[in-house]
């Protein structure tokens, strides 16, 4: 058996804190310059000074507020779509067989090896031409189409495990594929459905890139892209602003996370044991 020396447990700690460093420090900067008044910005030094100007100015901020609603109403709905078609397409691997399946599992697979500034030079003719640019129909669309590789594979992983048997049996019972889909299937694939919407969900809510160049509106743009136009200029920077504005933004993601990290990582390691 492996025995945990002291040079073990020193280089055990060590590593640990500048692990923990390198994740930790920058939040707690950001916390602090969100937190520091707008003249001491540059100053060095944690909470010399605590000031919630900068948290009251992105509150009280209508365009912010609306880019947060904005930013809301698109990720929960390319989650929420994203999820549908992630399920649809994993049953359909997991528990029917047809000419084409494997090719199809392939392309999928495939469509994750190209970088996302590649695929947009393609999305954005695309949406251009069916005359969706500009539009939340555009992101939903792009959102859902990045989700669905990992989101079907995921949840491919979560089918498999359930029996056979058990849809056969409803089968004989006289069921047909959309009674055994909703009152069956998904019961149980819950944790795996839950685990894709918020891997949906953080996607959206993070892009940056899809946001800016799909959506031009500045009614219509959506918190990350809505925070580089007003904060990020070629003369200046608030950067005190934009640090209070990225620890509202994280906010929703956090809580989700917070209250369905349990489904989120049973969802993920679905299918990882077999027995």
């Amino acid at each position: 058996m492996f025995q945990k020396t002291a040079g073990f447990r020193v280089f055990f700690w060590i590593s640990l804190v500048c692990i923990g460093g390198f994740i930790f420090l920058p939040l707690l900067w950001m916390v602090n310059t969100a937190l520091k008044p707008q003249a001491e910005t540059f100053t060095m030094g944690f909470f010399n000074t605590v000031s919630l100007e900068n948290i009251k100015s992105i509150v009280t901020n209508g365009t912010i507020m609306t880019y947060l609603k904005n930013s809301l109403i698109v990720s929960f709905a390319s989650s929420f779509m994203a999820t549908l078609v992630c399920t649809l397409a994993a049953y359909s691997f997991s528990k029917f067989r047809y000419t084409g399946r494997k090719l199809i599992m392939g392309a999928f697979m495939m469509s994750q090896a190209f970088p996302q500034a590649i695929l947009l030079l393609s999305i954005y003719v695309l949406m251009q031409k069916t005359g969706l640019l500009g539009s939340y129909g555009a992101l939903l669309i792009s959102y859902v189409v990045f989700t669905l590789p990992v989101g079907t594979w995921t949840l491919k992983s979560y089918f498999d495990q359930l029996p056979d048997a058990l849809i056969e049996s409803a089968k004989i019972d006289g069921a047909g594929n959309l009674r055994i889909m909703g009152q069956i299937i998904l019961p149980m694939a819950i944790p795996g459905m839950i685990s894709v919407a918020i891997y949906g969900f953080v996607w959206s809510w993070n892009d940056l890139l899809y946001s800016m160049t799909l959506v031009t509106d500045s009614a219509k743009r959506t918190l990350a892209s809505g925070l580089v136009m007003t904060y990020l200029g070629e003369a200046s920077t608030n950067w005190g602003a934009m640090m209070a504005a990225s620890i509202v933004s994280a906010i929703p993601v956090t809580i989700i996370f917070v209250f369905l990290q349990r489904y989120f990582i049973q969802g993920l390691t679905a299918g990882a044991v077999k027995g």
